[in-house]
């Protein structure tokens, strides 16, 4: 089968695995063989890079507040486990620094920069760690992309894409390709329920890969890879392996 890429979203993150965006997830992830682990990155009120999915911790911890508006010590006090289960009691939230630190030599780290504001800080962290050629900038905000292709341009970079429709018209397609290549991206990431496939055709012909997210069934899954997907999110990684067998 034609290598695909595969990334555990938010780690090992569905139902029976582990919390999403902590270290259990991740390392469970790479347990089950995948190629990247994707997470979250906001900043604390310090300026340290944290994992988390939402500006606040309300949802996935037992404490409520806005992440910026938290130090690093007060983050860590929170438990990011018992939410999902009490198996993962006092799991914490954990640093952009603890997390290249486990993947490295393991999988790449595909980073998604929520805030626009915090790319410098985010490329700080993955030079510090010595981690530029382990990781993958990816954003919603193409600004986000393009900050990052101005500051280090050594380190690939994705353009996330959402939307509920089949991209089919070819001045769309193109549209997309050329948000694209406009910021440097190398990768469009999009929603798996737009991708078709001419617009992975005409992608490749301009050098760009196309991911696919968050893609849960298996029957998704292999028919993305027949029209020539590039790689797959899912927050089953173990259901992406067994693909590759």
């Amino acid at each position: 089968m034609r290598e695909v890429v595969f990334i555990a979203h938010r780690g090992a993150s569905g139902k029976g695995h582990s919390p999403e965006n902590t270290l259990s997830a991740f390392r469970e992830a790479i347990n089950i063989g995948v190629d990247c682990v994707e997470c979250d990155v906001h900043c604390t009120k310090d300026g340290h890079v944290v994992i988390i999915h939402d500006s606040t911790l309300n949802r996935t911890t037992n404490k409520k507040g806005a992440v910026a508006e938290m130090t690093l010590e007060e983050i860590k006090q929170a438990d990011a486990g018992s939410w999902f289960s009490t198996l993962f009691t006092g799991e914490r939230i954990p640093t952009l620094g603890e997390l290249l630190e486990l993947t490295k030599g393991k999988a790449i780290s595909v980073i998604e920069i929520k805030p626009n504001n915090i790319t410098k800080r985010v490329i700080e962290e993955v030079e510090k760690a010595d981690a530029v050629a382990d990781v993958i900038l990816q954003s919603f905000y193409p600004e986000a992309v393009k900050s990052a292709f101005e500051i280090n341009p050594m380190i690939p970079r994705a353009l996330l894409i959402s939307g509920q429709l089949p991209v089919i018209r070819m001045s769309s397609i193109l549209d997309l390709i050329y948000q694209a290549t406009q910021v440097g991206a190398s990768t469009l990431n999009l929603s798996y329920k737009i991708i078709t496939p001419n617009l992975i055709k005409e992608s490749h012909k301009r050098g760009l890969n196309v991911w696919a997210w968050t893609v849960d069934d298996e029957s998704d899954m292999k028919e993305l890879i027949d029209i020539g997907i590039d790689g797959i999110t899912s927050n089953y990684p173990e259901k992406l392996m067994s693909l590759r067998k």
